[in-house]
């Protein structure tokens, strides 16, 4: 079983490297029109992993919106570091785009059902579910 966490913009904020934060207030100073993109980024970031941890009938959500399971938070970070960072138009290194590939898998593997990201909804013991779900 994995905890919800929270997702939120000062989530992203807290967690951006330095060198991507000097780059973004930046581009926030030149572009005032872009105020809300990190907020944007982060909100489509949000709905996308809820929704792929939503697709299993097991999953127990949790009821604040602004969660997702903790095993995603790293992910979800990449994501939006990535996302906002091609619209910056920064140059990334090779390796980043291994981030963003790793956050995409993990998406897909949470909406496939092949990760366990969060506790299963009771059915009684035992439990004859599925074992191929882990932890990751």
């Amino acid at each position: 079983m994995s905890d919800w966490s929270q997702f939120t913009v000062e989530t992203v904020e807290n967690g951006m490297p330095t060198e991507m934060d000097n780059l973004y207030r930046t581009w926030m100073d030149a572009n005032p029109s872009k105020a809300n993109r990190l907020k944007e980024h982060v909100a489509e970031t949000l709905a996308s992993f809820r929704k792929a941890v939503g697709t299993q009938a097991w999953v127990i959500m949790d009821e604040d919106p602004d969660t997702i399971p903790a095993t995603g938070i790293r992910h979800a970070l990449n994501m939006v570091f990535f996302n906002l960072g091609m619209e910056m138009g920064v140059q990334f290194a090779p390796e980043v785009y291994g981030l963003n590939v790793q956050a995409n898998i993990w998406l897909r593997m949470a909406e496939a059902g092949s990760l366990k990201t969060v506790e299963a909804a009771s059915s009684g013991s035992p439990s004859y579910g599925s074992e191929r779900h882990r932890e990751l």
